[in-house]
């Protein structure tokens, strides 16, 4: 298994390999800047792997019964479902369902839209939303900006785990997302082999030189 990544998504990229829908893992480390073939991803499947990605953001790394996390900030309290959650796509959308629950509104749910890439109209790893979500007003006034945050760092967790399964780049980094289009049949994710920025460029200071 990928350092760091989920064995779900390890086991995907498995599965998509022995179907053919994959090449096999790359016979040379990846230069920097090369991207790999695109990974789609059904639609079925995103709602899945989201949920993966969610409990990893949780703090849940390692199997566990709890299906619910609680977010607490001073007197407010907030239940999530991690079960429960949902993703719907559409052509340049992904929307994210947040099933939660407090003492004033009891259950309810909240809808997080993201605008991003089409096949057509490729944006990178761009996304767009509302600043607030969808939802009861006592929820979204209080937690709307965590639930965005939230729901997107379910997406990119899920999109950099699929990416991070399918192997290293030539420094033994996991592949990173550079792309990532929507449409009603699943999500398309392009990988690409890091770019080697400042820090890891081997570049070495000069003694006794001042900033």
């Amino acid at each position: 298994m990928t350092d760091g990544v989920a064995p779900e998504y390890s086991r995907f990229v498995a599965a998509e390999r022995r179907a053919q829908r994959l090449p096999a893992a790359a016979t040379r480390p990846m230069a920097e800047g090369e991207v790999f073939k695109p990974v789609s991803l059904e639609a079925k499947q995103a709602t899945e792997f989201f949920r993966i990605a969610a409990r990893r953001a949780s703090g849940l790394y390692r199997p566990s019964r709890r299906n619910e996390v609680v977010w607490v900030e001073g007197e407010n309290e907030l239940a999530v479902s991690l079960t429960g959650l949902q993703v719907q796509l559409a052509d340049g959308l992904i929307r994210v369902t947040l099933p939660v629950r407090c003492d004033q509104t009891g259950s309810a749910v909240v809808e997080v839209v993201f605008a991003v890439g089409t096949d057509p109209q490729p944006a990178g790893l761009y996304a767009a939303t509302y600043r607030r979500p969808n939802g009861p007003a006592l929820i979204v006034d209080t937690w709307g900006e965590a639930l965005v945050a939230f729901a997107w760092q379910g997406v990119l967790g899920m999109v950099s785990g699929i990416a991070g399964a399918l192997g290293k780049d030539a420094r033994g980094n996991v592949l990173v997302p550079v792309e990532l289009t929507a449409s009603k049949r699943g999500l398309q994710i392009v990988p690409m082999a890091r770019h080697r920025f400042a820090g890891s460029s081997g570049l070495k200071a000069v003694k006794g030189a001042t900033p």
